[in-house]
């Protein structure tokens, strides 16, 4: 072979051996990804997420994609979980219930986006909605009730009506009366009773989703004036309908005696919590500051540990809800305060300062004579420590944007409820979650609680007659 064919026949196989390479690489360039299946599924949110397996330059987006025809991508609903990662989560909210989904991992490099396996799940469906009972009448052994189903949750109800019993929380495994129908109003009598006999009650729906109640009403057989308990955490209403089913996984009622909570899976934070303070909450007790997970969460869910806010990373505090100090009788009590259901991520200007001065100032009131209901929560996403703004910590958890309050004071009394009038005074406040709002007082963050029922999407004071409610509701507090 000629010194020139030769040269010829080597530049023609490097050149060859070049583009088979190029070929190659431009192949293999897309990232390799895998889906990690669905879990904590709820009949409006799930949990899945990501892994990637290889890739040859920088993840620039990872996330979850998801529809309800197949093959989702970035062009349908997605989350946005960091770059970079090898494993991710994902919290996937706003579904519907009842509904067939197809979800896949996604991640995007400079050369395009690579999708994972494609998993599909069906959402679970929501549990029917009841209001409060109404008493219709009474007398020494008789009883006639009603109730009414505002949703059906989108699944036909198979059975509706009262059950009771002489302790609390009746379930329809106690003494019940089942009627048929599905969404409305629904009555029944209920009939030999005991005589002078205090009992529970508690509006049901029977469906494919669950069983869901009422909130528990009391009444006593020679009584005319049926009521709800009094100082009970839930006297004025329960302004989610929360209920306590795995079920309701966005708004799961834990009942404590020394508070009650609405509790989302997704946020791993409480919706809500609401209590009963007075005098007789308040002692010499000192602070536990035995900050642990809530064992009272349903197995199957992630329960958040005392470690999960990861202050050194984040600078966020375990900002208390119900407060450490408004339990101070007992060490049981204030030890309940530090579970963290009873904790989201707060700033420590807003937790330490404006939050603390609200909670003192309560307890003044009480102190001085007077009993208040409180309910406070988080709402939105994101807020802002000394070290960033965050939306969502590493263990899941997510940081809320605000944090609101509301108090009714009312001097120390019974029958709470029928007391309360409309000029009964209500504190209500919503604090950014930031290091700038100690510049200003609690005070200057009064609101009224129909702007808190906007914001919130709860409607407060449930269990309050209307005109009173909405006049209170309206109001903004100046004293």
């Amino acid at each position: 072979m000629n010194r020139l064919l030769l040269s010829h026949t080597l530049k023609t196989f490097t050149i060859s051996v070049i583009l088979i390479l190029w070929g190659c690489r431009e192949q293999n360039s897309l990232p390799e990804v895998r889906t990690i299946g669905v879990s904590n599924i709820s009949s409006n949110s799930a949990i899945s997420g990501g892994k990637v397996l290889s890739s040859e330059s920088i993840i620039t987006t990872l996330g979850v994609c998801w529809n309800t025809t197949g093959n989702p991508t970035i062009n349908d609903y997605r989350t946005i979980d960091g770059s970079g990662l090898p494993e991710f989560t994902s919290q996937v909210k706003g579904l519907q219930s009842g509904t067939t989904y197809y979800i896949r991992a996604y991640a995007i490099s400079a050369e395009g986006t690579a999708y994972g396996n494609t998993i599909v799940f069906k959402t679970l469906n929501a549990l029917p909605i009841l209001s409060d009972i109404a008493f219709l009448s009474i007398n020494e052994n008789k009883l006639q009730c009603q109730a009414t189903v505002i949703s059906d949750g989108g699944t036909p109800i198979a059975s509706r009506g009262f059950c009771w019993s002489k302790n609390p929380n009746p379930t329809i495994a106690d003494s019940k009366i089942a009627l048929t129908g599905s969404t409305g109003t629904f009555s029944a009598i209920i009939e030999n009773l005991e005589i002078n006999a205090k009992y529970y009650i508690r509006a049901f729906t029977a469906s494919i989703a669950g069983v869901s109640y009422s909130p528990e009403r009391t009444f006593t057989t020679s009584s005319s004036n049926p009521v709800l308990i009094d100082n009970d955490h839930l006297l004025l209403g329960n302004p989610s309908g929360a209920i306590n089913n795995i079920i309701s996984a966005e708004n799961y009622l834990m009942v404590k005696p020394q508070y009650a909570l609405s509790y989302s899976n997704s946020k791993l934070t409480a919706n809500w919590v609401a209590w009963h303070l007075n005098s007789s909450w308040l002692g010499s007790v000192s602070r536990q500051d035995d900050f642990r997970a809530d064992e009272n969460l349903p197995a199957s869910w992630y329960r958040v540990k005392a470690t999960d806010f990861y202050y050194s990373t984040y600078g966020f505090d375990r900002g208390h809800m119900c407060p450490s100090a408004d339990r101070t009788a007992t060490v049981t009590d204030n030890s309940a305060t530090f579970l963290m259901t009873n904790m989201v991520p707060q700033a420590p200007n807003n937790n330490q300062i404006v939050w603390e001065d609200l909670e003192s100032y309560c307890r003044d009131l009480a102190k001085k004579g007077s009993e208040l209901y409180i309910i406070s929560g988080p709402a939105g996403e994101g807020g802002t420590s000394a070290k960033g703004t965050f939306t969502i910590l590493k263990s899941g958890v997510v940081v809320p944007k605000y944090v609101w309050k509301i108090a009714l004071v009312l001097p120390n009394g019974n029958d709470d409820i029928s007391r309360i009038t409309a000029s009964t005074r209500v504190i209500a406040v919503v604090i950014p979650n930031n290091q700038e709002c100690s510049k200003y007082p609690w005070t200057y963050y009064r609101v009224s609680v129909d702007s808190i029922e906007n914001l919130t999407g709860y409607d407060f004071f449930k269990n309050i007659p209307k005109d009173i409610q909405d006049a209170i509701e309206a109001r903004v507090d100046n004293l």
